[in-house]
């Protein structure tokens, strides 16, 4: 198969942006984003934007590296210099080992994942409880994953981020026929670049769960394998430059859907919840976790487009936060499955990650619930999984800095982009630090 030439052809190539997208646009947007905006108002919409813009270019960059060499995530990551182990044949660095430790607060936050859809179910729905809708979600997560191919996961998420980015537009343009209207005053303020750091715990939460995570960095070179932008060219150089450009096209494409299926939320938070008595009680205290988020946008749908509206926002909701744990899950068997083959914990064979894939499918769904039912609150758990994401980006970060440093000068990146990485990452060791100082000591 010929790489895509022209801008048309390559946009016939998307498709790992779109789950990739299926996973972003859901918890941080729907959950995380409002309650940010709810704090503080829009004086953070600059923090929001730099979370959803500043992670693609580490996207694209290891993405890069995996399209030249045709190497999963953590086999390329295996490669980094520092301490190795060597188990059944398999050499795997530290770094590798370090990320392993991440699956545990990540299947936390798919808990409390499962935990939101189920209570926007159960708003659909009320007769079925929110119990039974956790485990019914999960259990239908498993067999679609389970019985699925990467074309049907595509297919499905595809008719999902189409239907709630229409929907978040609509959103967005309604709004500006009320009260609530967004003006430019609004937008000036929160460009300014202010930081209260009484909402720091929050903001740190929301870089880690908005936009690309390092969870879904890793989880995309995967979908790109799986696509076929990783085409064995011969060394042709032009060839590989084609499919690099089509992988950088489909990244394009989820920087716009996310920036879609985000914002509306932040200013419907920053609009109209930013100024409920009763929600800025909660927030006063810094008692995030005690916020009914589904429940305040439910009623917030309401107030701003009419009382029609909130059945709108919870079917909304269910479809957001379902592909999310849709995604979400059918990244972490590729992910925990590579993990288990490359550092030896498993001897690989012909079918054995197919085989993992599959057995993987049915235990995520199963350890999401005990995470729910153990701590039955979504935005604990949810904050969880943003915290360590947040704080595991300058790993991936160092990586694609270190591993495009080896590719052949002419498939190397530009100068400027080196130069936006290394920004980007003085950026995250910074909110890393902020991250251990305020679980040590606290602001």
């Amino acid at each position: 198969m010929n790489a895509p030439r022209s801008l048309l052809d390559r946009l016939k190539y998307i498709g790992p942006s779109v789950i990739v997208t299926g996973s972003v646009v859901g918890s941080g947007s729907i959950v995380m984003t409002p309650l940010l905006g709810a704090a503080a108002g829009f004086v953070l919409l600059w923090w929001l934007l730099l979370s959803m813009w500043s992670k693609p270019i580490i996207q694209a960059e290891i993405s890069r590296y995996i399209v030249v060499t045709r190497k999963t995530f953590l086999e390329a990551f295996s490669d980094m210099p520092g301490f190795k182990t060597t188990i059944q044949g398999k050499t795997t660095s530290w770094l590798v080992w370090f990320m392993f430790i991440g699956v545990i607060p990540s299947v936390a936050g798919m808990g409390g994942l499962a935990g939101a859809v189920a209570e926007a179910g159960n708003s659909m729905i009320p007769l079925i409880s929110v119990e039974i809708w956790v485990v019914a979600c999960c259990l239908t997560t498993w067999l679609i994953l389970y019985w699925g191919s990467y074309q049907n996961l595509e297919s499905i998420l595809l008719v999902m981020v189409l239907f709630f980015s229409f929907i978040t537009i609509a959103i967005a343009f309604s709004m500006q026929s009320t009260e609530y209207e967004v003006n430019f005053e609004q937008i000036s303020q929160g460009l300014t670049f202010s930081f209260p750091t009484e909402f720091l715990p929050l903001a740190l939460a929301v870089f880690g769960f908005t936009g690309i995570s390092y969870g879904e960095i890793m989880a995309y070179t995967y979908w790109c394998l799986e696509k076929g932008y990783a085409q064995d060219t011969r060394n042709d150089i032009q060839e590989t430059k084609a499919w690099i450009k089509t992988m950088q096209t489909d990244v394009w494409v989820t920087v716009l859907f996310i920036t879609i299926g985000t914002l509306p939320f932040f200013f419907l938070g920053a609009g109209v919840l930013h100024f409920v008595p009763e929600l800025q009680e909660s927030l006063a205290t810094n008692s995030f976790w005690d916020v009914d988020i589904i429940g305040a946008l439910q009623n917030m749908f309401s107030l701003v487009l009419g009382g029609w509206a909130k059945w709108l926002f919870i079917i909304l909701a269910f479809f957001v936060l379902f592909s999310t744990l849709l995604s979400g899950t059918a990244a972490f068997t590729r992910t925990i499955a590579d993990y288990l083959i490359s550092t030896g914990l498993v001897l690989e064979q012909e079918d054995t990650r197919t085989y993992l894939i599959k057995l993987i499918a049915f235990f995520i769904p199963f350890f999401s619930c005990v995470f729910y039912f153990i701590l039955p609150n979504p935005i604990t758990l949810l904050i969880i999984a943003g915290i360590w994401a947040a704080m595991g980006l300058p790993i991936v970060n160092i990586g694609a800095l270190y591993l495009i440093s080896k590719l052949d000068k002419d498939l190397q990146p530009k100068q400027s982009t080196k130069t936006i990485l290394w920004l980007s990452l003085i950026l995250q060791i910074t909110m890393a630090l902020l991250i251990l100082y305020d679980m040590t000591i606290g602001f």
